[in-house]
């Protein structure tokens, strides 16, 4: 067996997290019980050396109708193992295995922000579901926009 040589390994680093909006409207008459649709939306942007996963996640109640929260996430990963030659102008297409990674840490940091900044409002009840990242991959003829988005009912 061969081990693989250290220049043909890809390291992803959690390099930070912020939100870009967090807004919503506190809504006093919730019942824990009450049906919510979530939504997520996820942009993947990526150059040579780091990826920035943005999570748009909006929160409707469905017996009203009504959007009561949008919150916009960013989390950036650091990437090593990937030397861009001088003349590459495009970012290198990074291994799959990757981009769920990544896609996958900035949901659940996502999810976790929310749950400490949303404490105390009705945000604390109402989390965001367990979700495949993969669902999240741009098609492979969207590759170069890598952009994804799913509809998620909870």
């Amino acid at each position: 067996m061969t081990a693989l040589s250290e220049k043909n390994k890809i390291g992803i680093r959690f390099n930070g997290f912020r939100f870009l909006r967090f807004g919503f409207e506190q809504q006093s008459d919730i019942d824990t019980d009450e049906d919510f649709d979530i939504e997520l939306g996820i942009n993947i942007e990526v150059d040579k050396s780091a990826i920035v996963v943005k999570v748009l996640a909006t929160f409707s109640r469905k017996n009203v109708d009504k959007i009561v929260a949008q919150i916009e996430t960013a989390s950036l990963f650091q990437i090593k193992g990937i030397e861009p030659s001088e003349e590459q102008e495009e970012p290198p297409k990074y291994p799959e295995g990757l981009l769920v990674t990544a896609i996958s840490l900035a949901i659940s940091t996502t999810r976790g922000a929310i749950i400490a900044k949303g404490c105390g409002s009705f945000l604390e009840h109402f989390l965001l579901p367990i979700v495949d990242p993969k669902t999240f991959l741009p098609k492979s003829d969207d590759r170069s926009k890598l952009i994804a988005e799913d509809k998620i009912l909870d």
